[in-house]
């Protein structure tokens, strides 16, 4: 999860997709880390789809929010969680069959904000960037950061101002500056980038 990259943008590492970060009437901060996929084997343990399955997060805490439409948000005890190919395995207390995992296929998992590994200095979590103000070079607002896609190469930002669109990848040549402070960041615009 954590990167040890030297490039001058900070490696963005990723616990999240749409809607990523939610916070809670009480003003508690949630990440979003997956999805519930399905059931595996006859214990009631379930597939988690993780936005980053390099993360350790899972390892690391014993309760999780699951959020859906259905059950709304609920807090669980987490009683294992291990890597299985390209998805988590997690044991839930209270999830003891395949039906009841089954039951919470498309519920989305979360973990306390406070909860993620700390990161090193120039590194920062995908899910600060979306709403940020984006510029060009010469200070002209291109939008603001509507989501951040992991795409394998690298990270794109999806860019919206209106109903424009730019899909604009995370490489040291195109993002000049990312201030999490300021709330902005400036792209080198090359010719076809924002068409």
């Amino acid at each position: 999860m954590r990167s040890r990259s030297s490039r001058k943008t900070p490696r963005s590492l990723r616990p999240d997709s749409t809607t990523p970060l939610i916070v809670l009437d009480d003003g508690e901060r949630l990440i979003v880390i997956g999805e519930l996929v399905g059931a595996h084997g006859i214990q009631g343990e379930i597939r988690l789809r993780a936005f980053n399955p390099d993360s350790s997060v899972l390892t690391e805490v014993s309760q999780v929010f699951l959020l859906s439409p259905d059950i709304g948000q609920r807090l669980a005890s987490l009683e294992r969680a291990r890597p299985h190919g390209a998805v988590w395995l997690l044991r839930i207390c209270d999830v003891t069959t395949p039906e009841a995992a089954r039951a919470l296929t498309g519920t989305r998992v979360a973990v306390r904000e406070g909860d993620l590994p700390p990161l090193e200095g120039g590194q920062f979590y995908c899910y600060r960037l979306i709403g940020l103000d984006v510029f060009d070079q010469a200070g002209e607002p291109l939008g603001a950061v509507a989501d951040v896609l992991a795409t394998g190469g690298n990270d794109v930002l999806v860019v919206r101002n209106g109903a424009n669109e730019h899909m604009i990848p995370m490489v040291d040549r195109l993002i000049g500056e990312i201030d999490l402070q300021a709330r902005r960041i400036v792209v080198h615009a090359i010719d076809g980038l924002l068409d």
